[in-house]
């Protein structure tokens, strides 16, 4: 283990008892999907032992979508939840007592995808076109303030909900001119076909948000502060080790999720895309971690195009009280 993060565990650990026995403390992960790309930082930490060596017995659970995942952390059925910080907030904004405390994917990936022979190159193009769009995804909420911020409205175009699963045979049959989603579930899998598609990003068209974050309850936090801040410590070098590895970050994936169905090739395709969203500012970025300026910022796009009221100040939504004292940054 790199010497530097197993002081930082030491630091971060609770006090042992005189009689040195201790129980590691059990915590439940929800993730916002299945498994795939987006998750291998922490499928690095469990198989790499880094949630053991921080004293956490850690599960790992596939979700069903990012409200689902805030959800189930608000009702107490999870000690984390690993979802999209647009949907987190919806949710956080209706009374849940959530927070996020970890922001992994900075720079979210979430887009609009449409095939090359398509013409939809922007915004504009959507007009009059079939968008499908997942129930409870994180990008059910984002596509209205797309829509909104490009002059347009939901009247404009056709959301057809459909599950993840069926996009790839509605963009390529001509079921739905558009898909919203992330490249690593669509163009990947598209190239591996041979067929070409275009990604039109949520945040180069007026949506500056921050995507994948880790999500717990306020009581939970205050009950066990200190757990909170070694599991964040180690997933972080966790996706550290994930860049720095890709190959034995998707073996570590199989390991802890034996039935991905996506082949080693498509995983690594889909991790780059996954990297640029955890480490958008490159080497020296700090993982896991979203300065207040920008936090500002996602509170402004939130309040104007997404309906979040204003009786609650950005700081209700979010804490940096938990990630690691020592950054952890990326390779």
């Amino acid at each position: 283990m790199n010497m530097k993060f197993k002081a930082i565990l030491l630091a971060t650990a609770m006090t042992l008892p005189a009689s040195g026995t201790y129980a590691a403390d059990t915590m439940k992960m929800i993730m916002n999907w299945t498994a795939d790309s987006a998750h291998l930082g922490f499928a690095v930490a469990q198989v790499n032992g880094l949630y053991e060596a921080a004293d956490l017995n850690v599960e790992l659970e596939e979700g069903r979508g990012s409200a689902v995942a805030a959800q189930l952390v608000a009702t107490g059925q999870a000690d984390i939840g690993y979802a999209d910080a647009g949907a987190t907030l919806n949710v956080a904004s209706q009374g849940a007592p959530i927070k996020i405390i970890s922001t992994i994917w900075k720079a979210g990936q979430f887009g609009v995808i449409s095939l090359k022979s398509s013409g939809i190159n922007g915004p504009a193009d959507l007009k009059g076109k079939k968008i499908a769009v997942a129930p409870g995804s994180a990008q059910a909420s984002l596509m209205p303030v797309l829509l909104a911020k490009n002059g347009l409205t939901e009247d404009d175009v056709e959301i057809v909900s459909a599950a993840q699963n069926a996009f790839l045979g509605l963009l390529t049959t001509g079921g739905v001119d558009a898909v919203a989603e992330t490249p690593e579930n669509v163009v990947v899998p598209l190239k591996g076909e041979g067929i070409e598609a275009s990604n039109m990003y949520f945040y180069d068209h007026g949506v500056p948000l921050v995507s994948l974050s880790l999500v717990a309850r306020e009581d939970k936090l205050q009950a066990n502060p200190d757990a909170y801040k070694r599991f964040l410590a180690a997933t972080a070098e966790g996706w550290k080790q994930a860049m720095a590895d890709p190959e034995a970050a998707v073996a570590a994936l199989r390991t802890v999720f034996p039935e991905v169905g996506k082949s080693d090739d498509a995983l690594i395709q889909g991790a780059t895309y996954s990297f640029a969203s955890v480490c958008p500012g490159g080497a020296g970025d700090i993982i896991g971690v979203t300065d207040t300026t920008t936090w500002d910022n996602i509170y402004g796009v939130m309040t104007s195009a997404m309906g979040l009221t204003k009786d609650k100040p950005v700081t209700d939504y979010y804490s940096l009280d938990y990630v690691p004292a020592e950054p952890v940054t990326c390779p």
